[in-house]
């Protein structure tokens, strides 16, 4: 069951929004971001060819964003298949970051007891952690079912992270949810599961979930790329979200067939992700950054039955680096 921190320092408080004017900016960078033709030739060339040589990977549905992100010159996105997917484990990245933004802007105090959900909901992947992030984000707690007015401020307040990355920009990330063990799901929990009023909400294939979570590849990398290059939060924050979601493969070895494994194919790059898996999905979403400051970002999503276990993130990330960042 979930429980919530007490004490002043464990509430989050109320206080004014953001800055207008540093959303927009970042809102109008991700504008300048275009689709670039060889990147995306490339991108579809690396796709169709890994594919081509794992069977397993041939069964599955495939989604990738690259973003370019060189020293000098614009960014440069590229895709394939743009269709929104639930994303396991992967939100909890963006639960971090409101979570410092909130504590940004006056509304919630990252004390011990939060600081460590924090690490162990992004380290560790712990659901139950995520719960109490959540709770504590939305002032918002598990139950019983609602009547229609004590339900409709439940859900508005559910939407509170989802609000903020409209206000960088972001529009197709459906962030408004924990993630569960399984048998943890409060009835109050599953009436905004169910709600089929929620626009941006992933039906599930069976059952009366049509509220689910949903990620396209695209919007993780447009958000991420607003945290590689400091204009999600400010510059300080980013690089503590960042420090909070370096990955190592020498102490994670796990991660050998994600993001951070390809990159550690090729000397000088540090990796900042958050992987996903859970029932068909293998996921993850990550900047890669080199000792040279060219970052690239990387989302990938791999569905299907039975789940993927492959290398395809690593072998994709690695065909990716030695691409955009030659002579490693």
């Amino acid at each position: 069951m979930l429980v919530l921190g007490s004490g002043a320092a464990a509430r989050a408080v109320e206080a004014p929004a953001t800055p207008a004017g540093a959303e927009s900016e970042a809102a109008a960078w991700l504008d300048t971001i275009k689709a670039d033709p060889e990147l995306q030739a490339f991108v579809d060339g690396t796709v169709a060819a890994l594919r081509k040589t794992d069977p397993g990977l041939r069964r599955q549905t495939v989604r990738v964003a690259v973003i370019d992100l060189p020293t000098a010159g614009p960014a440069r996105l590229a895709h394939w298949n743009g269709t929104p997917v639930y994303p396991a484990s992967v939100p909890k990245f963006v639960y971090l970051m409101a979570a410092l933004a909130w504590r940004d802007q006056g509304r919630l105090e990252i004390e011990p007891t939060i600081d460590h959900e924090l690490r162990e909901m992004v380290y560790a992947s712990s659901n139950k952690a995520t719960q109490k992030v959540v709770a504590r984000l939305t002032g918002t707690r598990p139950g019983p079912r609602l009547g229609p007015s004590e339900y409709r401020a439940f859900r508005d307040k559910r939407l509170a992270v989802k609000r903020w990355l409209a206000s960088l920009g972001i529009t197709d990330l459906h962030t408004v949810h924990p993630t569960y063990d399984g048998g943890d799901i409060s009835p109050r929990e599953q009436q905004f599961l169910s709600d089929p009023a929620m626009p941006g909400g992933l039906p599930a294939r069976s059952g009366a979930f049509r509220n689910r979570q949903a990620m396209t590849a695209v919007g993780s990398a447009r958000l991420l790329a607003l945290l590689a290059t400091d204009r999600a939060l400010a510059p300080a924050t980013c690089e503590e979200v960042r420090r909070r979601m370096q990955r190592d493969v020498a102490k994670q070895p796990y991660l050998r067939h994600r993001i951070a494994g390809g990159a550690a194919r090729s000397p000088g790059f540090e990796v900042y992700s958050k992987t996903g898996t859970w029932g068909p999905i293998h996921a993850d979403a990550g900047i890669v950054r080199h000792r040279s400051g060219h970052q690239i970002v990387v989302a990938a999503f791999v569905e299907g039955t039975p789940r993927y276990r492959g290398s395809f993130i690593a072998d994709f990330t690695d065909r990716v680096v030695r691409h955009l960042v030659p002579g490693q």
